[in-house]
């Protein structure tokens, strides 16, 4: 079993969107995923409540809410039902949370906008991404569907030293719409800018962690 742990210091970077679009995703690509969900706000893990287990677009994912002193159980748990990939959702200004969550991860992803203050809040995520001598990278999140904000951001990212994802996602509505539904893109509109994102990021990590379904 392969491990991702999602953190970011500063809020509304949009964990919890990507958390959920990845599980569900691996799901489709014949990948049995799990999710476990750090965040007292449990947005991972209400989403996914609102599935249903015979649903044969949008079926319920295994997923757990944990603390981080029940993380290591909540881990050997998601093993034990033969997950390939577990999704860590860590909850917003939370070092410890995030530390642990980093050292027990293959890889630690940091979503990052595309804007001043995530930026200058990027430093402390990357730091304990570091510190947890994990694998990382940033991969920008809510980006403007135009313009070169995104291109801009990775200049200034890579130019601080952190490793930055190819793959970009957008701000689209898609994903706020299939969200309400307790959807991912692929499943609400498999034709969409989104859902070729959320893709793409998806065969990024699956490459890097050498997964196979």
């Amino acid at each position: 079993m392969k491990t991702v742990a999602i953190i970011a210091q500063k809020g509304g970077s949009g964990k919890s969107t990507i958390a959920v679009h990845l599980a569900a995703y691996a799901k489709s690509r014949k990948v049995r995923p799990a999710l476990i969900d750090l965040d007292p706000q449990a947005s991972t893990f209400d989403w996914n409540e609102g599935r249903t287990e015979t649903d044969p677009v949008s079926p319920k994912l295994f997923c757990l809410r944990a603390r981080e002193n029940d993380l290591p159980k909540a881990i050997q748990q998601a093993k034990a039902t033969g997950a390939q990939l577990l999704i860590i959702d860590t909850a917003p200004h939370s070092n410890r949370d995030a530390a642990t969550a980093a050292k027990l991860a293959d890889f630690v992803l940091i979503p990052c906008r595309p804007a001043r203050f995530d930026l200058k809040a990027l430093i402390s995520t990357a730091e304990i991404a570091r510190l947890s001598s994990t694998a990382s990278a940033v991969v920008i999140n809510q980006a403007p569907p135009v313009g070169g904000k995104a291109e801009r951001a990775r200049e200034v990212i890579q130019g601080q030293g952190i490793n930055v994802l190819p793959p970009v996602l957008h701000r689209r509505t898609a994903f706020e719409d299939a969200l309400t539904g307790c959807r991912a893109v692929h499943e609400y509109d498999p034709e969409s800018k989104a859902a070729q994102e959320i893709a793409a990021l998806f065969d990024c990590l699956r490459r890097g962690l050498k997964l196979t379904g």
